[in-house]
């Protein structure tokens, strides 16, 4: 798996809550991880709306340790 660290896309006061890692899984269509991406969001908000974005017609999974957050499957999957 290609890992990326990316850069925390939040603001942090003193008073705010610190960033939390997240990972989203780029997935083939069999459902197999092509591709790990690791973020830092300080809501969960945040990293759901970036998973949206990083979707490019392909299943993805968004992480949260061990919870699984969100599933996105591609809006137009063929049928078998």
């Amino acid at each position: 798996m290609d890992a990326v660290k990316e850069e925390v896309s939040c603001f942090i006061m003193t008073d705010a809550t610190p960033p939390k890692p997240y990972r989203i899984l780029l997935l083939d269509t069999a459902g197999r991880v092509l591709r790990t991406k690791v973020l830092s969001a300080c809501e969960e908000a945040d990293a759901v709306a970036r998973t949206h974005a990083l979707m490019d017609g392909r299943a993805v999974e968004l992480w949260d340790g061990d919870r699984l957050v969100l599933r996105l499957d591609p809006p137009d999957t063929p049928s078998a």
